[in-house]
């Protein structure tokens, strides 16, 4: 089972993770032949993510690098992509990086390592978050509160 990076952590990233893999698995093939019929190693680079590059070395640390390898890594993505749980979590501003892998590390401790996480934002939630995993809604958003409790507001005025 493969684990993802905390920076591959939304439906976008792993399919752009997989297009990456597979274009590197055409690279491979061309270069094996190329060497095999020029007999010298090919010396075109080719310009993956980080990510990319990452998962494919730590692949190749477990075993040696073949086409077969490849394709099964890129099945294993596939499956990863299929089967992985999916959650997304609406704020009320745009999230930063740092947001975000603190959000992102919290799932996959404790829900499922493999979780995906998809960030929205809807500045109409004035605050707090939205969080839709399946077909559950939970509303931590100060909206929803303050529209709980909106026979409060003519007393808290009147306070005022």
């Amino acid at each position: 089972m493969l684990n993802l990076q905390n920076n591959i952590y939304s439906p976008q990233d792993l399919k752009a993770l997989i297009m990456e893999v597979r274009r590197y698995g055409r690279w491979f093939a061309q270069t094996s032949v190329k060497t095999h019929v020029t007999g010298t190693a090919s010396k075109e680079p080719l310009a993956i993510s980080e990510a990319a590059v990452a998962l494919i070395r730590e692949v190749a640390e477990q075993q040696p690098l073949s086409q077969k390898v490849i394709d099964e890594l890129i099945k294993s993505l596939e499956a990863l992509e299929a089967a992985s749980p999916r959650i997304t979590i609406t704020l009320a501003a745009v999230p930063g990086n740092k947001l975000k892998k603190v959000l992102v590390e919290w799932c996959r401790k404790n829900i499922d390592s493999s979780i995906l996480v998809d960030f929205r934002f809807n500045a109409t939630i004035l605050g707090g978050m939205v969080v839709q995993y399946g077909s559950h809604v939970y509303d931590w958003s100060f909206r929803r509160q303050i529209l709980a409790a909106r026979g409060k507001f003519p007393g808290v005025l009147r306070n005022v």
